[in-house]
């Protein structure tokens, strides 16, 4: 079974209808995932509504590339009051550098206003900023040390909560922007969680096995 990839979430529910249709008119297979009311775990406030779209992993750059296409040919009806046109020429080369924090209309405006003052933004310019990011956001998180010992603290104890955080290390990924998933954690974190894991669960059953051991005496 194809597997659908998020690759883009919107606060505003017309970001999100208007990429439903770009991809219901390009014939764009998708998945859409709605989070209308949701309340914050630790603070108990209540979340803006989130909308999550999903495509399969090969289409993410096509779907990129689509949004770029659209996006260039809008930028020529932008006024001048947009509040790109008041960045300087590094912000603007910081938005080049992660296209994945911006959208399309923001990253092609940012290639043209650039353009219009004769600085350098060619096809290989651009390509190069885009291997490197995707270069930058494969790299693994740091090592987990703090999470690594919460995990086996809570394992030893046979709390639910040690599972989770050795499930966590484990299985974690993130998807890059074309669509390719890898792990968040290196690979003795990961490690790490897979022992965590297996720990918790044989403290779980133990202590279900010596709790059933006391109900039965208690019985009799």
């Amino acid at each position: 079974m194809q597997e659908f990839l998020t690759i883009n979430k919107f606060s505003d529910e017309d970001s999100y209808n208007n990429l439903l249709y770009i991809l219901e008119k390009d014939g764009i297979p998708y998945q859409t995932e709605v989070f209308r009311e949701r309340i914050e775990p630790i603070y108990l406030t209540t979340l803006p509504a989130e909308y999550h779209v999903k495509v399969a992993a090969e289409q993410f750059v096509r779907v990129n590339e689509l949004l770029y296409k659209i996006a260039a040919e809008e930028i020529s009806k932008v006024d001048k009051s947009y509040y790109l046109f008041d960045f300087s020429d590094q912000e603007l080369y910081n938005i080049l550098a992660k296209p994945d924090e911006w959208s399309a209309f923001d990253y092609q405006l940012s290639q043209k206003i650039l353009a219009d003052k004769g600085k350098a933004v060619d096809a290989d310019f651009i390509a190069t900023l885009r291997k490197a990011r995707l270069e930058n956001l494969a790299k693994h998180e740091g090592k987990q040390s703090n999470q690594v010992i919460l995990g086996y603290l809570f394992a030893m104890t046979g709390g639910l909560v040690g599972i989770a955080i050795g499930w966590n290390l484990r299985t974690s990924k993130k998807t890059l922007p074309n669509g390719e998933q890898i792990f968040n954690y290196q690979e003795n974190d990961r490690k790490h969680g897979l022992r965590i894991q297996i720990l918790g669960i044989f403290m779980v059953i133990f202590w279900i096995l010596f709790n059933s051991i006391d109900y039965i005496k208690e019985a009799f």
